[in-house]
C-alpha cells in the first residue's frame, strides 16, 4: 500500500499551529518507524503524487482547500467544526459559506474522515452530514519530551529568563471566542494570581480578539499579573509546564484540548471546563470549573494551589500515568489502520 501525505501545513502559516504540529509529528512517526506501508510526502495539495491512499491532514471550513477529484482512496482529518457549532461567534460571510458549500461537495468524494474525539465525530455527523461509519476517532498525544524535569537548577535559571514569579498558573492556546479568555482574566483578578499566557496569537495585535484582551487586562488592572510570551520554543513550553502551579483551560468548547495532555505528561494539575471533549481526554484527573462563572474558575484555581504537597505528588503521578496512554506511535498506528481499511475497499 502506497500512501501520500499532504505536508503543506508544515511549510505554511499553519506550521506553528496545531495543524502544522499534527502533520509534522505524523510525518516523523511514519519516517522513523518500520511500517507495512510505503509513504510519500507532498507539498502541493492540488497535485498529489500517484498513490493508493491520499491523506489531507486538515479541512478548512471556509476556504476551498479540498480538491473535487478523487484520484485514489482519500482520507481527510477534520480536527473540529466549532465555527459551525457556534456560528454567531464565527461569522464567515457570503464567500466563506460559499466555500463551505464547495468543501462539503468535495467531502462526498472522501472515503474516510479522521477526527480527534468522539465530540468532534458527533459534530461532523451533525454539521457536515458525513456518514458516521466513515468517521474514525484517533486521539492526539503530547510529544515524548513532555515530561517532568527534575533539574531544579535548570528550572530556576529558566524562571529568571522569563522573569517568572514563584507561583503562577499557565494558559496555552489561541484567542478565539471558545477559549473564554475574558472570564479567565476575571478569575485571575479574583484569585489574585499571576497568569502566564502562551500562544502566537496572544501577542499578535493585528487580531481584533488580541486587542480586546489587551483592553480588558488594562480595564481590570492586571498588567502586573499577566505575562504574555507569544510563541515560544517547545523546550521552553515544557519548562513552563513544569514550573506552573496548574494549567488552566476554561473553554466554552474544545475539539480536543492538547495542552491538558501536555500538562499531565509533565505532572502539572489541570483546571478545565467539563464540556465537549475535555472530560473525554482527562477522565477524572482534572478539577472541573464552570466556564460561565469567573468566581467558580477562581475557586477551582485556589483549590488546586492549596493542595498539600502529598496530594499534589499523588495527582502528579496519576496524571503522568494517564498521559502515557497517549503516544504519537499510537496515533500513527491508528491512522495507518484507517488507510488500510480504505485501501481494502478500493
Amino acid at each position: 500500500m502506497r500512501v501520500a501525505l499532504d505536508i503543506s501545513p508544515t511549510i505554511t502559516g499553519h506550521s506553528q499551529r496545531g495543524i502544522g504540529v499534527y502533520t509534522q509529528r505524523l510525518k516523523e512517526e511514519f519516517q522513523n518507524n518500520k511500517w507495512p506501508t510505503e509513504f510519500e510526502f507532498f507539498e502541493n495539495p492540488t497535485s498529489p503524487p500517484p498513490a493508493d491512499v491520499i491523506h489531507h491532514p486538515y479541512f478548512d471550513l471556509f476556504f476551498h482547500t479540498l480538491p473535487f477529484k478523487k484520484p485514489a482512496g482519500r482520507v481527510v482529518t477534520i480536527h473540529d467544526v466549532i465555527p459551525l457549532v457556534f456560528p454567531n461567534y464565527f461569522p464567515a460571510g457570503i464567500k466563506g459559506y460559499l466555500n463551505l458549500y464547495f468543501q462539503k461537495r468535495a467531502l462526498k468524494n472522501v472515503d474516510a474522515v479522521i477526527c480527534d474525539s468522539q465530540t468532534s465525530k458527533e459534530d461532523i455527523v451533525s454539521k457536515l452530514l458525513f456518514p458516521k461509519d466513515k468517521i474514525h476517532v484517533v486521539y492526539l498525544a503530547p510529544a515524548q519530551n513532555f515530561r517532568p524535569i527534575p533539574d531544579k537548577k535548570y528550572l530556576s535559571s529558566f524562571s529568571k529568563k522569563y522573569s517568572l514569579p514563584k507561583e503562577f498558573i499557565l494558559y496555552v492556546g489561541d484567542v478565539n471566542w471558545n477559549k473564554n479568555i475574558p472570564n479567565l482574566l476575571e478569575a485571575v483578578k479574583i484569585a489574585k494570581i499571576t497568569l502566564v499566557m502562551v500562544g502566537k496569537a496572544l501577542t499578535d495585535n493585528s487580531l481584533v480578539s488580541t486587542r480586546e484582551i489587551t483592553k480588558r487586562i488594562k480595564r481590570l488592572g492586571l498588567e502586573k499579573q499577566i505575562i504574555r510570551t507569544g510563541y515560544i520554543p517547545e523546550e521552553d513550553l515544557i519548562a513552563l509546564y513544569n514550573l506552573a502551579g496548574l494549567t488552566i483551560l476554561p473553554s466554552f468548547y474544545e475539539g480536543f484540548g492538547l495542552p491538558v495532555l501536555e500538562s499531565m505528561a509533565c505532572g502539572t494539575p489541570i483546571v478545565c471546563s467539563k464540556i465537549a471533549s475535555l472530560p473525554e481526554i482527562v477522565g477524572n484527573l482534572a478539577v472541573f470549573c464552570d466556564p460561565e462563572d469567573p468566581q467558580d474558575i477562581a475557586k477551582k484555581i485556589t483549590q488546586i494551589l492549596n493542595l498539600s504537597q502529598k496530594e499534589k505528588e499523588l495527582l502528579s503521578q496519576k496524571s503522568i500515568k494517564h498521559a502515557s496512554k497517549f503516544t504519537w506511535h499510537k496515533v500513527a498506528k491508528d491512522t495507518i489502520k484507517v488507510y488500510q481499511e480504505v485501501y481494502n475497499k478500493l
